[in-house]
């Protein structure tokens, strides 16, 4: 059986239409079911439950939150992710877990690849690197995909805060962030690749091309017909924290070299992900 912890996350929920679509047995847990800072719990019911594979999907994701919550974004975006790669191996079983393009300072002037080192500017993107560290010393058979901008159905996502913003007069997106929106679907189908080959370590999945916040936001908006202005702005105009890489798109060369494939671009992604609104919002 695999576990899935984070189950009420957007790429978890990828994760349980799959394998219910593929007949593959699976549970996917809350923190309210399965606590994975309690890292006997955690050894508990993996022995008890008969997993084989560890998918984490759990994650403290609130950027400028953490800032203040400096202790819980660490215990879920690292320590946690330690105790899931210790009892994966002392159970014998295989580990994933999810980092993000936040590791980055955003300084490069091209995409990063799995080589460049680490250099975090926030809260959140040092627990997440701690977390990359601890895993792959405490568990040398793990995944780390770093993924960017995800999105994906029923989750809060970007796309769905500027659907929200349909009804404004005026829309204003930030133009100093860069990266690439990456669909759930993309994460789901080439982690399930990536775990097939068995080559461990850290990967890079990443919508095709780039966006600007505010390219992005404009996308969508567009694409829904919006009528009203769209401004361009800067982070610092929607938060007072200096936190997030100006800069931060993932090179996917490698898994797409590996695998022989190519990521969909982040437009066809978004395409996709808002004909599903439709279709959802008509029935």
């Amino acid at each position: 059986m695999i576990l899935i912890t984070g189950g009420a996350g957007q790429l978890a929920q990828e994760f349980s239409r799959f394998f219910k679509k593929k007949g593959i047995d699976f549970i996917a847990l809350k923190r309210a079911e399965l606590d994975i800072t309690d890292f006997y719990k955690v050894r508990e019911f993996v022995k008890d439950n008969g997993v084989t594979l560890i998918i984490n999907c759990a994650a403290y994701n609130f950027v400028d939150s953490a800032e203040e919550k400096q202790e819980l974004a660490y215990s879920v975006n690292a320590y946690a992710v330690q105790n899931l790669a210790k009892v994966a191996k002392e159970c014998k079983v295989e580990f994933v877990t999810y980092s993000t393009d936040f590791v980055f300072d955003g300084k490069k002037l091209g995409p990063y690849s799995e080589e460049d080192e680490v250099n975090p500017i926030s809260v959140y993107g040092k627990s997440k690197a701690l977390g990359e560290r601890l895993a792959l010393d405490a568990n040398e058979k793990t995944y780390i995909l770093r993924v960017s901008w995800v999105f994906g159905e029923g989750g809060s996502n970007f796309i769905e805060q500027v659907k929200n913003w349909m009804t404004r007069d005026r829309v204003a997106l930030a133009s100093d962030q860069t990266s690439s929106p990456t669909s759930t679907i993309d994460i789901v189908e080439l982690t399930m690749k990536v775990l097939e080959s068995k080559k461990y370590g850290i990967y890079h999945i990443s919508g095709g091309g780039e966006a600007s916040r505010y390219e992005q936001g404009r996308y969508i908006l567009e694409k829904l017909g919006y009528k009203g202005e769209i401004a361009e702005a800067c982070c610092l105009d929607f938060t007072p924290y200096d936190i997030r890489p100006k800069y931060s798109k993932l090179s996917s060369y490698k898994i797409e070299r590996f695998l022989g494939v190519e990521i969909p671009s982040w437009k066809s992604r978004t395409d996709q992900y808002l004909d599903f609104c439709r279709k959802k919002d008509y029935n």
